[in-house]
């Protein structure tokens, strides 16, 4: 039978208010086990509400496990055990050995798939943070797992780093992960710090992209030049080895999934990282339906999946350093939000004169779809067709435009539904000299 340690053993602050959760994988307030502003931790963790979310693994149903957020059943990789070893496994009682501090909500940046405005603090925030981190002090000393900080970035919040620069583990076996952004991960904040060095440190570093331009859209309010500085601080550290573990964490969305096998070498070529994680984007209640289904890459439905599907066969996500939470398996099939169906890519036929000679920028579902009308009405004429990820002997990188006279085409035609990749695409025409009447965006 499956068996998930996280049930005897996982202790998840959920939020600023104290929630307690067995997992943060699991279903959000159905699953909670108490508060910390009014429950004691041990009495929590073994009351009758936790008992009956640990005996739903006797069933083997996990019903109240989120399986598009486990990286565990999506992989199925959860121990497989006799029911005989799960009986010894079980106990009268238990107490968290590993706690992972995800109240903190200060953070530096406004990702999407997050939050929509930066993290202000309110009223008694500082008072509610000492209550937890008071709460939580005696079972720190005796765990052997800490996390910080799953909704925040503890470099960037003074009441993390006040628990982190406070904390003297007097076990030497002790593992501590850090997650961060990267931008306040510098040698001031290493300083504050630095005495963690000696038991088990690991740091998960997400940046999301190596392209400035991606960067900026997706990392909303971090500083690209600032994080690759810190990148090469972080992989001295790993390297003199006061870093024990430094992973790449990468959450693939439309803007990003591309990158994925460059984003997975460079970690390794020029980066002293030990891996590279991929999580799929998750609706965690922070994003409008309409703006996570464009970010789901994973929805079938969604109109780059295809070639999500073509991106996550290079053989760059074979090296066995590189794990993938969602594995092989797909998210459910959800149309837009409002609509059964999905409009499909249309040639601008209005736009486009009959028999014009153009260029296609874009091989995605978009592209493709116009390539397909092309072949059967004969419309125009498809000098070349450029994209920057798919390069074989039909499909060609953008850098070609550059020796293809002005005299050649009549239009250039962006083949995607995406402003922000609209965006990138005219820059990189207007910088080729093209002018915008040249351009033609569907």
């Amino acid at each position: 039978m499956k068996f998930c340690n996280r049930f005897y053993e996982y202790l998840y602050i959920d939020d600023n208010e104290g929630g307690i959760y067995l997992c943060p994988w699991m279903e959000p307030g159905n699953s909670s086990i108490g508060n910390l502003m009014s429950d004691d931790i041990e009495e929590a963790y073994n009351s009758d509400r936790a008992n009956y979310l640990r005996s739903t693994m006797d069933g083997q149903s996990f019903i109240h496990c989120r399986r598009e957020a486990c990286p565990h059943l999506q992989n199925c990789d959860l121990d497989e055990i006799t029911a005989e070893e799960y009986q010894q496994r079980k106990r009268a009682r238990y107490y968290p050995t590993t706690i992972n501090m995800a109240y903190d909500f200060v953070c530096n940046q406004s990702c999407e798939t997050c939050r929509k405005t930066v993290y202000v603090p309110y009223e008694n925030y500082a008072e509610q943070m000492k209550t937890i981190q008071a709460k939580l002090a005696p079972y720190l000393d005796r765990a052997k797992k800490i996390t910080a900080s799953g909704h925040g970035d503890p470099f960037a919040s003074k009441y993390m780093m006040e628990v982190l620069e406070n904390l003297r583990p007097s076990n030497p076996d002790l593992s501590i992960l850090l997650e961060t952004n990267g931008v306040f991960f510098d040698e001031a904040h290493w300083e504050r710090i630095k005495h963690l060095g000696s038991v088990n440190l690991s740091i998960v570093v997400t940046t999301n992209s190596f392209v400035e331009f991606t960067y900026k859209h997706i990392s909303r309010g971090g500083d690209f030049r600032k994080v690759m500085r810190n990148l090469s601080y972080m992989s001295e550290l790993r390297k003199s080895g006061s870093i024990k573990e430094l992973a790449h964490s990468f959450v693939i969305q439309d803007r990003n999934f591309r990158e994925i096998p460059a984003f997975i070498k460079r970690s390794f070529s020029e980066f002293a990282f030990d891996s590279v994680v991929l999580k799929p984007v998750y609706q965690w209640g922070t994003m409008d339906e309409d703006v996570y289904w464009f970010k789901d890459v994973l929805n079938p439905c969604h109109p780059y999946h295809a070639e999500y599907l073509e991106i996550i066969q290079d053989p760059a996500l074979k090296d066995p350093r590189v794990y993938n939470f969602a594995g092989n398996t797909l998210h459910p099939a959800r149309p837009f939000p409002g609509s059964g169906t999905i409009s499909a890519a249309n040639f601008p036929y209005k736009t486009i004169e009959k028999d014009s000679r153009i260029i296609i920028y874009g091989a995605g579902q978009v592209g493709r779809e116009y390539m397909r009308q092309l072949e059967e009405t004969k419309y125009c004429i498809v000098e070349c067709w450029i994209d920057k990820v798919f390069d074989n002997n039909r499909i060609m990188p953008p850098e070609h435009f550059l020796s293809i006279p002005e005299d050649a085409y009549d239009a250039v035609l962006l083949a995607t539904k995406s402003s922000v990749f609209l965006e990138e695409m005219k820059l990189f025409l207007n910088n080729a000299g093209v002018p915008d009447n040249r351009i033609v965006c569907c």
